[in-house]
């Protein structure tokens, strides 16, 4: 059974299309998109602004309690449009904003979208770039956006030991389970056969 729209899997099965890959970043106050393409693509009421994602990005794998990590590229930073968030990213409280990446199908005759074929929901992690390029000795850099699936994983915690923030951000905010938490660490535990 297959989950796609069916102007996309009769697109696919006469094997003439156009894919166009977005990528929408949903940060603090901001959502902004981006796209490969060479001009200015409105989807979904958003304009994805061009020729600025360099690298769609390969994914790292991890085997046991690791994660999954994909790192994206990004050229021109910083660039004169206000409205750019990559190129002020700094600017906002960034870490774990949703990322959305998606990629469309579209006539290669008629540009014309014709559904999703795949879509990926990844939270940011950290932003990398060139220390010396900041310096002004470069016009500008290429940064690089390191993403992580969403969820406690992606934060590193694990079921076992949590803290209340971490609890109330992916559940309840006002769930008070894990209250003491932190002090567990001062109950002594005695392990193995104990002789009283």
């Amino acid at each position: 059974m297959s989950v796609l729209d069916p102007a996309v899997e009769a697109a696919l099965d006469h094997g003439r299309i156009a894919r166009l890959d977005l990528i929408r970043f949903d940060l603090p106050g901001k959502t902004v998109g981006y796209h490969r393409g060479g001009r200015p693509f409105t989807y979904n009421g958003l304009v994805y602004y061009p020729n600025r994602w360099l690298e769609i990005g390969s994914m790292t794998s991890a085997v046991g309690v690791a994660v999954t990590t994909r790192s994206i590229g990004f050229s021109n930073v910083p660039v004169a449009n206000p409205n750019d968030a990559i190129s002020q990213i700094e600017q906002y409280n960034y870490q774990n904003s949703p990322v959305i990446i998606s990629h469309l199908v579209g006539d290669p005759e008629t540009d014309t979208v014709l559904g999703i074929l795949a879509s990926s929901i990844y939270e940011i992690d950290q932003v990398r770039y060139n220390e010396g390029a900041v310096s002004g000795s470069e016009r500008t850099l290429t940064m690089m956006i390191d993403l992580q699936p969403p969820g406690r994983s992606a934060r590193g915690s694990t079921g076992v030991k949590r803290s209340q923030a971490e609890q109330q951000f992916d559940n309840d905010p006002t769930d008070t389970g894990l209250e003491l938490v932190a002090t567990n660490a001062t109950i002594p535990e005695e392990w193995g056969q104990v002789s009283r």
